[in-house]
């Protein structure tokens, strides 16, 4: 019987993260909610396990407009595309999807401002006023609350992953044991 209890308690603690295991973003560039200062030219993002050819990922200005990436491409754990015009300054967003090496899909978004300088032609001055612009406040709140969400999300799926594990662990011993008695 104690063996049986020490084999199952080694089978939980040694193949229970490779069961469990979800992908998630390790890193990018840029990261979430950087400013950056000079032009993008490509994004990439990095996975914490492979992903599958079919990921993707868009970018969107403030007014929810799509940018156009282009060459976008996967290998392993990274996916990264080129951007191909230079960007405006202003908030952005990228939305990616993909599909994690344990079959589950997966999204996210990520938010950077662009600060960077424009080429300014010189241009004959005028005698009107100008305006002065105020930046756009990134919405930090609304990122810490998507971040939140996501990381409840992956604890829940760990605890109801584990308990599924342990009942499955739980009735192969019980059957093993009925079936020992009976001989």
């Amino acid at each position: 019987m104690k063996k049986i209890v020490w084999l199952t308690i080694a089978c939980v603690l040694l193949f229970s993260n490779q069961a469990l295991a979800h992908t998630g973003l390790e890193s990018s560039n840029p990261t979430q909610g950087s400013t950056l200062t000079e032009q993008l030219s490509e994004i990439t993002l990095t996975f914490l396990t492979k992903i599958e050819e079919t990921s993707s990922f868009t970018v969107t200005n403030s007014s929810g407009e799509s940018v156009e990436v282009s060459g976008i491409l996967v290998e392993e754990n990274v996916m990264s595309g080129s951007m191909g015009d230079s960007l405006d300054n202003g908030s952005y967003k990228i939305n990616w999807k993909i599909i994690g090496a344990d079959g589950h899909p997966m999204e996210g978004v990520i938010d950077f401002v662009l600060e960077a300088p424009q080429e300014v032609e010189d241009v004959e001055p005028t005698s009107e006023p100008i305006e002065e612009v105020e930046p756009i406040a990134s919405n930090t709140e609304e990122i810490e609350t998507s971040v939140e969400e996501e990381e409840e999300k992956s604890s829940s799926n760990s605890i109801i992953g584990i308990i599924i594990a342990l009942v499955v662990i739980l009735a192969l011993a019980v059957w093993w044991m009925t079936r020992r008695n009976k001989k």
